[in-house]
């Protein structure tokens, strides 16, 4: 059984790992933060070639409806656009535009860069660790 104690510990260890600046992203100007997570998303989802509404909403377990309102914002902004199945006009995918594309290129480095600070800081073995129990974490 976990004691007081150990909690306490481990609440004090998570708000040093949140000052580490791993959560310091970097703003832009007209977007807040769930913006920029949209983009992200979109920008850093290597391993799907079509991005839909629902991927997003997945990806970031948010609802579909936030996602659908982020989406038009940045659509009106010109960071992203919407493409139409051309067999299934359902469909409907997102793609960043050059201006989105620059704007997550641009901050891709500076955005990893704290996390890979503190992951190179562990080690193989610990890193490996790391992400296990926040895979177990993440999964509840």
């Amino acid at each position: 059984m976990t004691s007081m104690t150990e909690l306490q510990y481990i609440d004090r260890l998570l708000q040093i790992f949140r000052r580490s600046g791993i959560y310091d992203r970097p703003h832009h100007e007209n977007l807040n933060d769930a913006d920029i997570m949209v983009l992200y998303c979109i920008g850093f989802c290597d391993d799907l070639k079509d991005i839909k509404l629902s991927d997003i909403a997945k990806r970031l377990k948010v609802t579909l409806p936030a996602v659908t309102h982020k989406v038009q914002t940045l659509e009106q902004e010109g960071f992203i656009k919407k493409l139409k199945d051309s067999n299934d006009l359902r469909k409907t995918y997102v793609k960043l535009t050059d201006k989105g594309e620059a704007l997550v290129m641009s901050s891709k480095k500076t955005y990893y860069e704290p996390l890979l600070e503190i992951i190179e800081s562990l080690g193989e073995e610990d890193k490996n660790h790391f992400i296990r129990i926040l895979e177990k974490v993440s999964n509840k």
